[in-house]
């Protein structure tokens, strides 16, 4: 699955998720979201397709087939069938070139992946010279609150909010002018910033902005970016408020509202009391209520329900998976759905649809828009001729870089030559023991093709579809008599029933004798 792939079929889901959002934020716990999101994460990072017949992509493929279910008596011819052996092939200059969109891309990963890095060993410098804290309330709360992973506790007098950072070794930064003699506003503080460490909020970042450098071309993967941040902090304030009760609800706020809402410098990988959407967490504080059964009901529902229906791909149905045909020497793929033909009863001409019957053109017209691909074959003194000059040019480019998909950019060394040129001699075997390899196709050598003369075997067979639209398969069967020899039998009778004229009973049939 392509990067492209990745965030289009992704994309739905986000806008699936900033509905219910929108929709819900005040009903269901804020964790709810933060699993809708971790969803979102896993799907953009992961190249991964679940397929469900309760996806929503399946309810999509079958309203489009609803639409699109051909009309009228219609047959689907089957074609031969290819398995082909795949080939490197041989290429102009061994350094394979990197296409301007694949460099735009990654010139764009590059440079997100930068500023996260320069931002965050910025702030880590800074940090660092926090010094330790001597309070007898904090020590006391660090000692009534343990953690598995310890936990420091610091000040700084550069930042103007707490905050936290780490999730191997997390810090608690405060700042220089926290207000010690508050100790129910510290409390809040403390709480919040270990609630973050619990739940490892910041490896939560550090995902998100993973996702953000990769899909950075994507204005909804930006928007899942800042919604995320935002619901990190409001489930934290939901934690804080279930742990002190409803009744700390207004002090809290005002906790909230009393710190300086500002840091002294952006790091997207920290956690804390900050200015981004403050009047939404404020809402968010004062809407916190009791957790229901229902509540938590609607939760599991909203989750499983998203994910089961935007998070999984498409269920093909077997008769409609993809089928290889061939036309003459070339193999080629067919779109999902069969090709349809009929006798079009104006013309008395026969027509072809490559859309399920959505569209219908004349065989003219279909043998313009899919002409059988010109392809020149390679020869063995040919292809020796091209390795003898190949060999010459690998070892002139030892020590130079190259890049292909599988291992991205890399240096040409002497082991790596050795392991190409043995490629291409085995490739040369195999042209040699009857394999056919394609020089060009349509004049282009980007497009190759390869075969074994026995790897082919041709099979024939028809669908029939009536103007009930009820689909009756003969085949496949080894001659175009074997196949005949059925169908004429189910033609005379549909035309006795008078279910097919004769000049459709005569038009199939002439395609087999």
């Amino acid at each position: 699955m392509s990067i492209v792939d990745m965030t289009l079929s992704v994309s739905l889901l986000i806008l699936a998720v900033v509905a219910i959002r929108a929709l819900f934020l005040h009903r269901v716990p804020k964790v709810t979201f933060l699993a809708l999101w971790g969803i979102v994460v896993c799907r953009l990072l992961v190249p991964f397709s679940v397929p469900s017949r309760f996806s929503v992509y399946t309810l999509l493929d079958r309203v489009r087939d609803m639409v699109t279910e051909p009309v009228g008596t219609s047959i689907s011819t089957g074609g031969s069938i290819v398995s082909a052996v795949g080939t490197p092939a041989p290429a102009a200059s061994s350094a394979l070139a990197v296409s301007p969109v694949m460099l735009v891309w990654l010139s764009g990963v590059l440079i997100c992946a930068l500023f996260f890095a320069v931002t965050h060993v910025r702030c880590l410098r800074e940090y660092r010279t926090a010094l330790p804290v001597a309070n007898d309330f904090v020590t006391l709360w660090q000692r009534e609150h343990p953690l598995r992973r310890s936990v420091r506790i610091r000040q700084l007098d550069t930042i103007s909010a707490p905050l936290t950072y780490g999730f191997v070794r997390p810090v608690v930064l405060l700042p220089k002018t926290t207000e010690y003699a508050d100790e129910e506003q510290l409390g809040y503080v403390l709480a919040h910033e270990y609630t973050h460490v619990r739940r490892f909020d910041a490896l939560a970042k550090w995902l998100l902005a993973a996702a953000l450098c990769v899909h950075w071309f994507n204005p909804l993967v930006w928007v899942m970016y800042v919604l995320a941040n935002r619901d990190i902090e409001l489930a934290c304030d939901e934690a804080v408020v279930r742990t002190f009760g409803e009744a700390t609800k207004s002090a809290y706020a005002r906790a909230l509202i009393g710190m300086e809402e500002k840091k002294s410098r952006l790091n997207p990988f920290c956690n804390g009391f900050g200015k981004i959407a403050i009047e939404e967490r404020i809402v968010a504080i004062m809407k916190t209520k009791r957790t229901t059964t229902i509540g938590i009901v609607l939760a599991l529902a909203l989750v499983v329900g998203t994910a089961t229906a935007f998070a999984t791909s498409a269920m093909i149905d077997e008769k409609n998976r993809d089928e290889n045909t061939t036309h003459g020497d070339v193999g080629v793929s067919t779109a999902a759905g069969m090709l349809l033909s009929r006798l079009d009863e104006d013309t008395g001409n026969v027509v072809i649809s490559m859309d399920n019957g959505r569209t219908w053109m004349s065989e003219e017209d279909y043998a313009r828009a899919y002409p059988t691909p010109e392809v020149e074959w390679w020869t063995y003194d040919e292809y020796k001729e091209w390795l003898d000059n190949e060999k010459i040019q690998l070892q002139s480019i030892i020590g130079g870089k190259g890049w292909n998909p599988t291992d991205g950019w890399y240096v040409w060394t002497q082991e790596k030559v050795d392991k190409t040129v043995k490629m291409y001699e085995g490739t040369l075997e195999d042209i040699k023991n009857g394999m056919k390899l394609s020089k060009t196709v349509d004049g282009s050598d980007e497009i190759v093709m390869s075969y074994y003369q026995g790897d082919i075997a041709t099979s024939y067979g028809v669908c029939i579809v009536n103007d009930e639209g009820k689909e009756v398969l003969f085949g496949p069967y080894d001659t175009e008599e074997e196949l005949l020899a059925q169908v004429r039998p189910y033609c005379e009778a549909e035309v006795r029933a008078g279910n097919m004229t004769r000049q459709e009973a005569d038009e199939i049939l002439s395609r087999y004798q």
